[in-house]
């Protein structure tokens, strides 16, 4: 993984916190995200934040596929995000993204969206959430 203090890339995505307090992150194009992929970008939002509860802005609309233990592995860190917005690309991907949500049941709030603009006003309301990690 590849960084300088303000970005975090690596094969499959790029990350950064914004000056607002969200950290951002775009996959690559049609990335099949894997288990260790999701695990490298949570381990890289920890290193972004300082290990800080914080709002986290994911644009999806080009990512490819993830399995249920990938999914799962978002919602199981739970210390991490104090709130996740989803940038999807088409109604299908937010059709099975609901779905995802309304079986795992993320312990922090989680919204999908079709723009940017959207997402980062909704997450504006997390950014004084944030709390260190025990």
């Amino acid at each position: 993984m590849g960084q300088d203090a303000s970005v975090i890339t690596h094969p499959k995505f790029r990350m950064w916190l914004r000056p607002d307090g969200i950290v951002q992150m775009v996959w690559a194009l049609r990335a099949t995200v894997l288990l260790e992929d999701a695990t490298a970008a949570l381990e890289a939002m920890a290193q972004l934040t300082g290990g800080r509860r914080s709002p986290l802005l994911v644009d999806m609309r080009d990512t490819g596929a993830q399995d249920r233990a990938t999914r799962a592995e978002w919602t199981r860190r739970s210390d991490l995000s104090s709130a996740v917005g989803l940038i999807v690309g088409t109604p299908l991907s937010r059709m099975v993204g609901n779905i995802f949500l309304r079986m795992n049941k993320p312990q922090f709030p989680v919204r999908l969206f079709d723009t940017e603009a959207p997402a980062l006003a909704w997450l504006q309301g997390f950014v004084g959430e944030r709390q260190h990690l025990n």
